[in-house]
This record gives structure tokens, sequence and C-alpha cells, in this order.
């Protein structure tokens, strides 16, 4: 995706004729005197329903929205003025019809949306963000708090006065300290949303009988102090490293970083795929608090995709997919239906999509380019579905995914279950133009 530089001013208009009327807001963003876009040339105007505070910053392309005390609405109802021949989109780039976004705001990300102009040469993202003053109203539900080495799950109920987190650009999420009165010790961290841990890195001082205190600090609103707080050890988090490594040859050693392990506890790897039998299990060896190795991957598995689930006694920590082969070789990495942002994972859970459905793969080897980079589609595989009964090919369609982070990007294919494929399981291998037919990806796919 391209990256663009907007600079432009703010002017903020009101639409109510009288006092009574000001519970909507029209924000309206100036035209930028450089740049291949402006804000301007797409949105008249934003207002928030009940909102009579509203701000825009021109640096990040950002609204600012003041909630009121008294405002609690589940939902935020978002009205955009949009410019002729402009049009919302959705995550997938599909026009939608309206103008209104309704956006539940309670400690969850700020609202991200994008207009494009409808002949798809021209678009823009806006933020909005939204922040109330005063205490907010939180809910410790449970005083002892698992942890591992990603950190800990916060239980947290946000009842009222709580924006979007974060509720500023000019900060990261609010700010969590937690302190041990008696011996002087304290940290600080950052706190992104109720589903992301809160990363703890001095766990051997938190995990103690002393009771803590945890200070919660939003943006321009007071603190919230809750005492008596203890940590205990979690169920440890686990996943591959490096995380780029997918191929592994039979001398290669598998690793799984997380923790925090334990070393009188008796770990293994449990390597599958719905082609064997029955799974291989191996012992793992615990390195150190952060590192389980597999040092020898069973050379009686065949070539070919597999999924290894690591295990402390009986308990699953975590599942990682690998190939594993004497070779570098052309294979499926991940398939998964949904957020095309999944790119950057793979994908651990059975495949089990309805007829109609499209859905994504990602195949190596990866083409790289950057967002003007010319992908040709010829290189990205067909799907063979092959069951006993039924064999269809899937033609890729081309989808550049943009890795903004690291200033690239690559092609992924996507694919649409035939409306008229039987239900049943399907084996699903990747068929390149030099007719080279890569091993079953490690799930069959289940068409409902």
């Amino acid at each position: 995706m391209k990256k663009f530089v907007y600079i432009f001013l703010l002017l903020i208009t009101s639409l109510a004729a009288c006092k009574k009327e000001r519970d909507k807001l029209d924000v309206v963003p100036e035209p930028g005197s450089t740049g291949d876009a402006k804000a301007a040339e797409f949105l008249k105007s934003l207002r928030v329903t009940g909102v009579e505070e509203v701000s825009f910053d021109s640096v990040s392309n950002s609204f600012y929205v003041n909630l009121p005390d008294t405002y609690n609405a589940e939902e935020a109802e978002v009205i955009l003025s949009m410019q002729q021949d402009i049009v919302l989109v959705d995550s997938l780039d599909k026009p939608i019809n309206g103008n209104v976004i309704l956006h539940a705001y309670k400690g969850t990300p700020p609202l991200r949306f994008q207009l494009r102009d409808k002949s798809d040469k021209k678009w823009f993202y806006f933020n909005v963000y939204f922040n109330f003053s005063g205490t907010p109203q939180i809910e410790l539900l449970q005083k002892e708090i698992p942890i591992n080495a990603s950190g800990a799950n916060l239980p947290l109920r946000f009842t009222a006065k709580v924006g979007s987190i974060p509720s500023s650009v000019e900060q990261l999420g609010p700010i969590v300290k937690i302190s041990n009165k008696k011996t002087g010790f304290f940290m600080e961290s950052s706190y992104y949303s109720l589903t992301t841990p809160l990363y703890l890195g001095a766990t051997e001082e938190l995990i103690t009988n002393d009771p803590l205190t945890m200070e919660f600090k939003f943006f321009n609103q007071t603190p919230v102090v809750f005492e008596g707080i203890k940590f205990t050890r979690g169920v440890p988090n686990l996943y591959a490293t490096p995380s780029y490594k997918f191929q592994y040859s039979y001398k290669d050693t598998l690793k799984a970083a997380g923790g925090y392990f334990l070393p009188q506890e008796k770990y293994t790897v449990k390597i599958s795929s719905d082609f064997l039998a029955a799974p291989v299990s191996v012992a793992a060896k615990v390195e150190d608090a952060q590192m389980l190795t597999l040092d020898k991957i069973p050379a009686n598995l065949p070539q070919g995709s597999y999924l290894a689930s690591f295990y402390e006694k009986e308990t699953l920590l975590g599942k990682i997919s690998i190939q594993i082969s004497n070779f570098e070789t052309d294979c499926l990495e991940t398939i998964w239906k949904g957020d095309v942002n999944k790119a950057l994972d793979r994908n651990v859970e059975p495949l089990s999509f309805s007829k109609g459905d499209v859905f994504y793969a990602k195949s190596l080897p990866l083409t790289f380019g950057s967002a003007d980079t010319n992908f040709d589609v010829n290189r990205l595989p067909r799907l063979r579905l092959r069951s006993p009964g039924k064999t269809v090919d899937l033609a890729p369609k081309l989808v550049v995914y943009d890795w903004a982070v690291a200033g690239r990007s690559f092609a992924l294919g996507q694919y649409t279950i035939p409306a008229d494929l039987p239900a049943g399981e399907y084996a699903v291998t990747g068929i390149y133009t030099n007719r080279f037919e890569t091993q079953p990806y490690w799930s069959k796919l289940k068409v409902k």
C-alpha cells in the first residue's frame, strides 16, 4: 500500500442552530498543500451522535472524540459526510452502502476506516479515538492473576467512562503500574486490550506472597488503584522460534520459546497430520525457563506437512505447523479463512469451510516486492482438492499483502469453494505451472 504524507488544516463547524440542538458536531478536514491525495477530497465532515467535542489531528489523520461524562452508549454512531463519488469500504476493500459506522468503543482499538473513490485509484485512511475525562469505572473480577512469559490477562470489566485503547495517538495504551509496598519494587507497562496479555518482565519479583498494588492510568484521566493483587504461575505460552522458519530437515532442531518452563516437568511433542494413522510423540528438552527443544525429528516420519503440539504433562501449551523434508521444496505454508492479515501467522486449526467460502493460501517460495511490483498470478499454485469420489482444481486470484512493518509486499492466493462441490473431506495439494505437486497440507479440508 502506498504511503502518503498528508498536510492539512482543521476547521470545526457546528450544525446546530441553537444550544438545544448541539448534540452533533461536524469536523471538516481542510485540503493539504501537497501529497497524492488530500483528506478533503474524500471527507466533508465527521460527527458523532450525542457528542459536542470532536477535534482533528492533521499529522496522524486522526479524529479525537471527547465523550461527555454521561455518555454510556454501547456503540458510538459515527456519521460521515463524504464527497461525491467517494465510498466507504470494509476490511476486504469492498464498498459499503451508507455513511454510518457503529463502533463498540469501550476498551477496544480506535476506529479505523478507509474511503476510496469509485474509480478505485485513490484512497485515504482515518482514525477515530474516543476518550473521557474524570475517573474511569473499572472492575477487577479477581485478585489472584496467572502469569506466564507473555504476561498476564487481566480480569477486568470496563463499565463506564472508558474510551478506546489507546484513546490518544500520544499513548500506546493505559499505563499500568504494579508495586510492592513492602520491598519498594515497582514496574510499569502499557496495556493494549482485554484480549492481549499485559507484558510483565520481572516475573520473579511478581510471584510473591506480598500483596501488590496495581494502578491504571488512562490518557487524561484519574488513575484507578487496586490493592491486594497476587500473581501465580500460569500455563506457559509457546511459539515457534525463529518465527520465519517453516521447513525443517530431519537433522534440524525444532525450537519453541515461551515459558515459564520448569526443569522438573515432563514435556512432549506430538507430531500429527490427517495422513498419519496416529500422532508420533517425542520427548522435548528444557533448555531453560524460556526454551524447549526437540533435537532430532523422528526419521520414520514421511516427508510432508505436520502439526507439532507441545504438552506439559497432559496440558497443551501450543501448536506450530511445520514442513519436514530432506531439502527446501515448494509447499503450502498456511491456509485460512477470514482476515487477510493472518498471512503473517500460520493456521494451526483444522480446515472447515462452507460452499462458496472465500479463503487464502500462502505458498512457498514467496514472491516478494513492493506495492508497485507487477506480481504474476501464474507463480501461485492451483489448489487441488481430492476426495475418493471427487477431484477439483481451484484457480488462484492474486492478492498482494502489504507487509508495512517490513516495508515489503508479497503475493497470496485467494480461492473460492465451488457452490456445487459435494460435502466431505478433501486432501489439499498445490499444483504449480511446472506441474510440480506439493505434499498434502497437514489438515484435510472439510466442506460442509
